[in-house]
């Protein structure tokens, strides 16, 4: 009889892989609803949105615009 039990280390492999790939999947998630406001806000806000996260590297761009929308621009 064999035991359906991994190994330690086949167990942390398994974990790691498993965090990697949600990990992965939230990062294209982010990345595809990023793709969906920059495609909504059109050109213009979006030169403004690039200015401002250089001068705020922390900035992201649902942040910025939802500020502008806050403050009618």
């Amino acid at each position: 009889m064999t035991s359906n039990k991994l190994s330690k280390k086949d167990q942390d492999f398994a974990d790691a892989m498993a965090l990697k790939l949600r990990l992965n999947r939230e990062r294209l998630a982010e990345q595809e609803r990023e793709r969906k406001l920059i495609a909504e806000a059109g050109e213009f806000r979006m030169a403004i949105v690039r200015a401002a996260m250089k001068d705020h590297p922390g900035l992201t761009v649902e942040e910025a615009l939802e500020m502008m929308d806050f403050f009618g621009a």
